[in-house]
């Protein structure tokens, strides 16, 4: 009888260790995140808790949460879209946005869009400190059905918040002063479909994104880029871009 330790070949010990290397490598990472979004919950509560209106929303939303990962949720859906990128949620913490909204200078004048708004808590952040108008974009239907529950619940008006489910590659950005684009995840051909839409914007508005300037995408003198500055995210620090539509 043939001894079945002599199957154990070179080449599956190697399988065997590249899956748990792998096995490792998400667990490593999901630690380091689950350990930046308990820093990073402490840092919003002495920064923007003494806001009673927001942490009672930031609190209320985080809880509806709790046994729900948006990851997980993020996961699921795009799985059922049938995309290639099951992972490509994320989200703009807090504290980040607090270093974006100072260094680009919103104010309570500006109509911000954030393009993938996910939970929305960057929105009702932005809008009950910073009293300017908000619109989330989010493709995921979930987040949009929980944010505006919230919402309805703390008697917020449409006037001054929105959560609206649509693909920001079609939508219409009348209104807009400031586009906050994470968009890290986007391939180069979603980008210059964005661009497109961008070029109907008025001279004028903002665009911030992150990682990268739009006009590595595009030779038309469209945009200029007015700043550019690191922000820590839960990955790393990125440097983000403020441009101004020409």
């Amino acid at each position: 009888m043939e001894n079945p330790l002599r199957r154990v070949t070179y080449a599956s010990v190697m399988e065997y260790y590249e899956c748990f290397k792998e096995y490792m490598g998400l667990f490593w990472t999901n630690l380091v995140v689950q350990t930046h979004n308990v820093i990073e919950f402490f840092r919003v509560a002495a920064s923007y808790y003494s806001n009673f209106a927001f942490a009672k929303v930031d609190l209320f939303l985080l809880l509806t949460y709790l046994f729900h990962n948006p990851f997980d949720i993020s996961k699921r859906f795009l799985q059922k879209r049938g995309a290639k990128d099951v992972y490509a949620y994320g989200e703009t913490p807090l504290t980040s946005m607090g270093i974006i909204a100072q260094e680009c200078q919103i104010s309570a004048k500006d109509t911000v869009y954030e393009l993938g708004c996910g939970r929305g808590r960057a929105c009702f952040c932005l809008n009950i400190h910073l009293g300017c108008r908000v619109v989330g974009i989010e493709y995921v239907p979930e987040f949009v059905e929980r944010a505006n529950a919230v919402k309805a619940k703390f008697g917020i008006e449409d006037k001054d918040l929105q959560f609206r489910q649509e693909d920001f590659l079609t939508m219409d950005f009348t209104g807009a002063t400031v586009i906050y684009l994470y968009g890290t995840c986007l391939d180069k051909v979603s980008i210059k479909k964005l661009i497109e839409r961008f070029k109907t914007l008025p001279a004028g508005v903002k665009i911030i994104t992150v990682s990268y300037p739009l006009t590595d995408y595009t030779l038309e003198p469209i945009f200029e880029v007015m700043k550019r500055f690191p922000v820590p995210y839960p990955w790393g620090t990125a440097d983000v871009y403020l441009h101004i539509k020409k």
